[in-house]
């Protein structure tokens, strides 16, 4: 495994990402194909399941997913 971050991608590229997380997630459970806020609760609680089971602080992950969208919102001004 390499110590390099990942490089950072667009914000477009993010979101489509994202929406093809959701869309994914959405279509593995047979939902509807609509991404709603329950899409949203669904994958989330997907990945906290996916952190407890690996052992990893998902609280301490999301405070720092939510520094890094700060900084990318803003365009990188502080």
């Amino acid at each position: 495994m390499s110590s390099h971050p990942a490089p950072a991608l667009p914000n477009a590229r993010r979101v489509a990402t994202a929406r093809a997380a959701l869309s994914t997630a959405s279509a593995v459970r047979a939902d509807m194909p609509v991404i709603s806020d329950f899409a949203v609760i669904d994958l989330l609680a997907d990945l906290r399941h996916f952190c407890a089971a690996r052992h990893i602080d998902f609280a301490a992950c999301d405070a720092t997913a939510q520094s890094h969208f700060d900084t990318e919102i803003s365009g990188g001004r502080s």
